[in-house]
């Protein structure tokens, strides 16, 4: 559990972990179970969230990229601060 700590530990991460929970849950749930098939709003509502999370995960990945590159990460910045 320590190494998911280290690995979990800023917003970014955290986000993005949870955006991957989901996207992997909505495909099984879209996959195995009956419910998208018949309630047709439902199942519209569930196969159009796949593509927005995948989106939202693209975002919260360059969002990761730019705070990295930065160096906000340990709080070296490679601006001066006069």
């Amino acid at each position: 559990m320590k190494y998911f700590r280290e690995i979990f530990d800023d917003k970014l991460t955290k986000a993005a972990g949870i955006i991957l929970l989901l996207i992997i849950g909505l495909v099984t749930f879209n996959s195995v179970s009956d419910l998208p098939e018949e309630y047709p709003l439902f199942g519209v509502l569930n196969f159009s969230l796949v593509p927005v999370l995948f989106i939202a995960g693209g975002i919260v990945f360059v969002l990761a990229i730019l705070k990295f590159s930065n160096g906000e990460d340990d709080g070296t910045s490679e601006k001066s601060s006069e």
